[in-house]
C-alpha cells in the first residue's frame, strides 16, 4: 500500500485509490503517517483532533476511526495508550531518503539534479485540506521548512554548477513567496550579477527592502545588506555566495530613545561585566524592543562572534516554534541547512555545541515564555541574551530583570517635540496630548508621526477624539503602528478569568480603583480578584499604585478605552454591573456609619445584607476615612452608573451615603454636584419622597445665592408636606431658616426653628433632628445679641451632640464664636481647640482650617500678634489648594483683626468694607450685617472714639 502527504492525502492499493471520505479519518492517518511506525500517545492524537472541543468520549470515538482506517486495509498497531501505522511506501519518506542521498554527492550538477527528484514528489501544499491554524504549525511547518531548506540547497547547487541563467525564471517567484528568506534573495542577485544585470540585482535588493519593511516591519539581514554594497561597487567577490559570515543581525538602531539612560547603562553592564543576560519587561508599547536594540548596539563590540536576533511573535502575535526559530539560528552561527536536524532536542544540542566557544550576543524579542527562552539560550561563557517580554519572567534565574516603564511627564514631551521636529503653539496643549499617550512610546510616535507635517490646529482636534472614549484608540493609529493592536497581543497572553476582569474595569467609570473592585465584578472572591488583578499588572495594563492601607489600581485611560471595546464584543450575559453596585452600595453604607460625622441625611436608609467581602471591610473598620479618601471618586461614578442604568433610588441612596463624607473633608462642590444631578433625574422619573431628600440635602451646604436658597425652601416644604414625612418636613423648616439668617431676617429663623422642634416633638417625630434645630435657634439668638442665652443654649447643643462628631465640632466653633464675641477669650479659645482635635481626627482639613481662622482672630483681639499670624498659614495653605467662600471670609477676618491689632486701621477697614461686597453679591445680608457691625464698633478704630 502506497501512501502520499505530499499535498492532498492519497491512499494507493496498487492502481487503485482508497477513498477515505470522513475528515477526521483522513487526519488521524496523516498524523500517524507523518510519524509512521512510531507510536502515537491516545492524548496527543485526541488534542490533535479536537484541539478546541473534544467530545465528551473522545477515547471512543477515536477507537472508531482506528476500526474504520483498519476495515480499509491500513495496518495499524496499539491501543488504549496509542497507535501507530505499518507503512512501507511513504512520498514524505522517499523525499527525506533522496535529499540525504543528494547531499552526500560533491559534484553541484548530480547534486542539484538529485535535490530537483526529490523536490519534484511534491504535488503542492502539505495536506491542504485537512490543517489550518494551529494544527498545522504543530503538524507542517517543520515537514515544509525540510522542503524550503532542500529548495535552497538545490539552488545554491544550481548556482554553483554555473546554471545561473536558467534559476532567472525560477527565482522572482521563490522570492515572492518568502521574502525573509536572505539566501534566496542573496542567489537571486547573484544570478543577476552573474548574468551581467547589475542594475537589476540593485532594483531587487530595493524592492525586497519595501516589501520587508511594509510587510514585515524587518529591516534586510547584515549579509543582505554588505552583498548589496558589493554589487553596488561592481566587486567581482559579490559573484560568490559566502557561508562564512559572521552575523549583523540587529535591527538598525532606533534615532530616538528618550528617558532611558538608567536602562541602558544598566543594561549594558550586565551585558559586559559578566557577562549575563539581560530580560527587559514592561507593557505594551513601552519601548522594550527599542531598549533591547540600544542596548544591543552599545554592547555589540564586546561579542566579536556577532550579534543573532529572532522575534518569538509572528506579525500576527502567535509564537513562533522554538524548532523554527533555532533553524534559523543555526544557519546565522554558520551550520550549512543541509546539517541542520530535524527535530527540536536535535537542534537544541548542536545549536549549544556551535556557541560553546563563541562570543555571541542573542537578542529575543517579545517572548511569550521562560521555557522558549531557555531553549534559545547559548551555551558558551562568553555568550550573553537579551531579552523583552510583556510579563516578567522570574523563572529566568541568571538574568538581570529590569522594568521598562512608561516615560514620564518630561521625557513624553521631549520625544513629542523631537518627533514634530518644531514648535507647534501652545506647549500647554502639546503637553496635554502628550499626557493622554500615557507615556507609552508607541502613542507618541503614532501622535508625531501624524502631527509631523500638521500644523498646531490639529493639535485640538486630536484632544477632542482623544477626550473621547470611544475615539480615543482609533486616533491611535499611524500606518501599521496601532496601540490597539498592541494591546491585543498582551491580552492574549491572560488567563480568561483576567480578560474578564479587564473587560469588566470598565464598568468602574474611574481610573484608579481599589482592589475590592475585581470580587463583584468577577462574582468570586476577593483572592480570585487579587490574582487577576496581579496578571494586569504582570501585564501592564493596570498599574499597583499603592499597598497601604490598601491595594489600588490604576488604568490609564487609553486602556479603558479598550477594556470598554473588550466589553462589547464579549456581550457579558451575567450582569456584572448590578453585583458591583451593590457591593459599592454595602460598602459606602458600613463606611458611613464609621465616620463621625453625626449628620442623619442617610440615617433612614438601611445596610444592604450582600455581597460581603472581608477584606474590604476590614480596611473601613480599621480606617473608614482612608477607605473613603481612596474610593470617593469610585463612588461618585458608580451613583451616576446607577443612575443611568434606570436605578435612581439606588443612585441616590449611595449619593446620600457618600455625602457625609465629602462634607466632613469639605468637598462641597463634588458634594453639590453629584446630589444635584441625581435630584434632577429623580425630580422627573424618582418617589417623591427621594427627590424632596436629595434636594434638601443639595440645598444645606449650598452656597449660591441666598434668594435662591430662600424660594428652594418654600418649594420644598409644600412638597415635604406632600410626602406626610415629618422629618422631611422637619429638615425643610431648617432650610428655612438657614435662608432667613443669611437674609438677616431674625424673626422668621427663630419661627422656622422653632416650626422644626415642634415637629421633632410630635409623636413618631425625627429625634435625630433635635439637636439640628436647637444649634440653629443658638445661632438665631446669637444674631439678636441674646448672647447669655446663646451660650448657655449652645452648651446644651455641644452636650447633645454626638460625642467628638463633626457636628460637635460645629457646635463648639458657634459657641466659641458667642464667647468671643463678649469677650470671653478663654472660654472661646477652649471651644475652638476642642472642636480643632475634633475636626483633625475625622481628617477635615476644611473645618481645621476655619477653626485656626477663628483661633488667629481671638488672639489677634489679646495682642498674640506672631502667634495670630502663625495660625493662619494653615487656612492659607488649604485655600490656596482648594478656594472655598466660606474659608475666604474665615481667612479675610482674622486678617482684618490682626491689622487692626498692628494699628494698621486703613489695611483693616478695607479688608472689611471687601468684604461687604462679597457676601452682599450673593444676597448674604446677615454676613453683610456682621462686616458692618465690625466696622462701625471697633474700639480701635479712631472713627468710633
Amino acid at each position: 500500500m502506497e501512501f502520499r502527504l505530499l499535498g492532498a492525502l492519497e491512499v494507493r492499493d496498487g492502481a487503485a485509490e482508497i477513498k477515505l471520505v470522513r475528515r477526521q479519518e483522513r487526519l488521524l492517518l496523516a498524523v500517524l503517517l507523518l510519524r509512521a511506525n512510531e507510536l502515537v500517545a491516545t492524548e496527543q492524537l485526541i488534542d490533535l483532533l479536537w484541539p478546541d472541543d473534544p467530545p465528551g468520549d473522545a477515547r471512543g470515538a477515536l477507537q472508531v476511526y482506528v476500526s474504520r482506517l483498519r476495515r480499509a486495509g491500513i495496518t495499524i498497531d496499539g491501543g488504549r495508550d496509542g497507535y501507530a501505522v505499518r507503512a512501507g511506501s511513504i512520498d514524505l519518506e522517499r523525499f527525506r531518503a533522496g535529499v540525504a542521498e543528494a547531499r552526500a554527492l560533491a559534484d553541484p550538477v548530480d547534486r542539484g539534479s538529485a535535490l530537483r527528484a526529490a523536490l519534484e514528489l511534491w504535488r503542492g501544499e502539505l495536506l491542504p485540506e485537512l490543517v489550518d491554524g494551529p494544527t498545522r504549525d504543530r503538524l507542517c511547518v517543520p515537514v515544509e521548512e525540510e522542503r524550503r531548506s532542500a529548495v535552497d540547497e538545490r539552488i545554491q547547487a544550481d548556482l554553483a554548477a554555473g546554471l545561473h541563467t536558467q534559476l532567472l525564471a525560477e527565482l522572482p517567484a521563490v522570492v515572492e513567496q518568502d521574502p525573509t528568506r536572505e539566501a534566496t534573495v542573496a542567489a537571486w542577485m547573484t544570478a543577476l550579477h552573474r548574468a551581467g544585470r547589475r542594475q537589476d540585482a540593485l532594483d531587487v535588493y530595493a524592492a525586497v527592502t519595501a516589501t520587508l519593511s511594509a510587510r514585515f516591519g524587518l529591516e534586510p539581514a547584515p549579509a543582505l545588506r554588505r552583498l548589496y554594497s558589493a554589487i553596488l561597487r561592481n566587486d567581482p567577490g559579490a559573484r560568490k555566495v559566502s557561508d562564512d559570515l559572521v552575523p549583523r543581525e540587529l535591527p538598525v538602531d532606533i534615532s530616538l530613545l528618550v528617558g532611558r539612560d538608567e536602562l541602558l547603562v544598566a543594561g549594558v553592564r550586565a551585558l559586559t561585566d559578566g557577562p549575563t543576560n539581560v530580560c527587559l519587561w514592561g507593557a505594551a508599547g513601552v519601548g522594550k524592543s527599542a531598549t533591547a536594540t540600544r542596548i544591543g548596539h552599545l554592547a555589540a563590540d564586546a561579542f566579536p562572534d556577532g550579534q543573532v536576533f529572532a522575534r518569538l511573535q509572528d506579525v500576527g502575535g502567535a509564537a513562533v516554534p522554538a524548532q523554527t526559530l533555532l533553524g534559523s539560528m543555526l544557519r546565522s552561527v554558520g551550520v550549512a541547512p543541509s546539517r541542520v536536524p530535524e527535530s527540536l532536542e536535535e537542534r537544541i544540542r548542536l545549536y549549544r555545541e556551535n556557541t560553546a566557544d563563541l562570543a555571541l550576543l542573542v537578542v529575543l524579542d517579545d517572548a511569550l515564555d521562560a521555557e522558549t527562552v531557555e531553549q534559545l539560550l547559548p551555551s558558551g561563557p562568553s555568550c550573553a541574551v537579551v531579552v523583552t517580554s510583556r510579563r516578567s519572567l522570574p523563572q529566568l534565574k541568571k538574568a538581570t530583570h529590569l522594568q521598562v516603564l512608561p516615560l514620564d511627564s518630561a521625557a513624553s514631551n521631549d520625544l513629542l517635540a523631537k518627533l514634530i521636529g518644531r514648535a507647534l503653539g501652545d506647549p500647554a496643549v502639546v503637553a496635554t496630548v502628550a499626557a493622554e499617550c500615557a507615556g507609552l512610546p508607541l502613542a507618541l510616535r503614532i501622535i508625531g508621526s501624524r502631527f509631523a507635517l500638521s500644523g498646531a490646529d490639529a493639535f485640538t482636534a486630536m484632544l477632542g477624539a482623544l477626550a473621547d472614549d470611544d475615539a480615543r484608540l482609533d486616533s491611535m493609529v499611524a500606518g501599521d503602528l496601532a496601540v490597539r493592536t498592541s494591546l491585543d497581543r498582551s491580552l492574549a497572553l491572560a488567563e480568561p478569568r483576567t480578560r474578564q476582569l479587564l473587560a469588566r474595569l470598565s464598568l468602574v467609570g474611574v481610573t484608579e480603583f481599589p482592589a475590592w473592585v475585581a470580587a463583584p465584578l468577577l462574582d468570586d472572591d476577593e483572592l480570585t480578584g487579587h490574582v487577576a488583578f496581579e496578571q494586569l499588572v504582570d501585564l501592564g495594563l493596570v498599574e499597583l499604585v499603592a499597598v497601604e492601607p490598601f491595594r489600588r489600581y490604576k488604568m490609564h485611560a487609553l486602556v479603558r478605552s479598550y477594556a470598554a471595546e473588550q466589553l462589547a464584543r464579549a456581550g457579558d450575559p451575567t450582569h456584572p454591573q448590578q453585583r458591583y453596585l451593590e457591593a459599592v452600595h454595602r460598602l459606602t453604607a458600613l463606611a458611613d456609619s464609621g465616620v463621625n460625622h453625626g449628620w442623619t441625611v442617610a440615617a433612614h436608609l438601611p445596610t444592604p445584607a450582600t455581597p460581603v467581602l472581608p477584606d474590604a471591610e476590614g480596611a473601613i473598620e480599621a480606617d473608614a476615612i482612608r477607605w473613603f479618601e481612596a474610593s470617593a471618586p469610585l463612588i461618585d461614578a458608580a451613583a451616576r452608573s446607577a443612575l443611568s442604568a434606570g436605578e435612581p433610588e439606588l443612585a441616590g441612596a449611595i449619593a446620600l451615603l457618600l455625602s457625609g463624607y465629602l462634607s466632613v473633608r469639605d468637598q462641597r462642590q463634588r458634594r453639590n454636584q453629584l446630589l444635584l444631578d441625581i435630584a434632577e433625574v429623580v425630580a422627573e422619573s424618582g418617589p417623591l419622597e427621594l427627590s424632596v431628600r436629595l434636594q434638601l440635602a443639595f440645598w444645606t451646604h449650598h452656597t449660591g445665592a441666598v434668594a435662591d436658597q430662600w424660594s428652594a425652601g418654600v418649594r420644598l416644604r409644600e412638597l415635604a408636606e406632600q410626602t406626610g414625612s415629618l422629618a422631611l418636613q422637619a429638615r425643610a423648616e431648617l432650610q428655612l431658616a438657614a435662608a432667613a439668617l443669611h437674609l438677616a431676617d431674625y424673626r422668621k429663623a427663630r419661627e422656622h426653628g422653632l416650626a422644626a422642634l415642634a415637629l421633632v416633638d410630635r409623636p413618631g417625630g425625627p429625634e435625630d433632628l433635635r439637636f439640628l434645630a436647637v444649634r440653629r435657634l443658638v445661632h438665631v439668638a446669637a444674631e439678636l445679641d441674646e448672647y447669655d442665652d446663646a451660650a448657655r443654649w449652645g452648651e446644651q447643643a455641644v452636650r447633645m451632640a454626638p460625642p467628638n462628631s463633626n457636628v460637635q465640632g460645629e457646635a463648639r466653633m458657634l459657641v466659641g464664636e458667642i464667647y468671643a464675641q463678649i469677650g470671653s477669650y478663654p472660654k472661646a479659645e477652649e471651644h475652638f481647640t476642642a472642636a480643632v482635635a475634633t475636626f483633625e481626627a475625622l481628617s477635615s482639613d476644611g473645618n481645621v482650617a476655619q477653626m485656626r481662622c477663628l483661633l488667629a482672630s481671638t488672639m489677634a483681639r489679646q495682642g498674640k500678634i506672631d502667634q495670630a499670624r502663625s495660625m493662619l498659614e494653615m487656612p492659607k495653605a488649604v485655600y490656596a489648594d482648594a478656594p472655598a467662600g466660606h474659608l475666604r471670609l474665615r481667612i479675610a477676618v482674622a486678617e482684618a483683626d490682626i491689622a487692626m491689632a498692628t494699628g494698621d486701621i486703613a489695611e483693616g477697614r478695607r479688608i472689611r468694607l471687601e468684604m461687604i461686597d462679597v457676601v452682599t453679591a450673593r444676597g448674604d445680608l446677615s454676613s453683610a450685617r456682621y462686616f458692618r457691625d465690625l466696622i462701625d464698633n471697633d474700639p480701635r478704630d479712631p472713627a468710633n472714639q
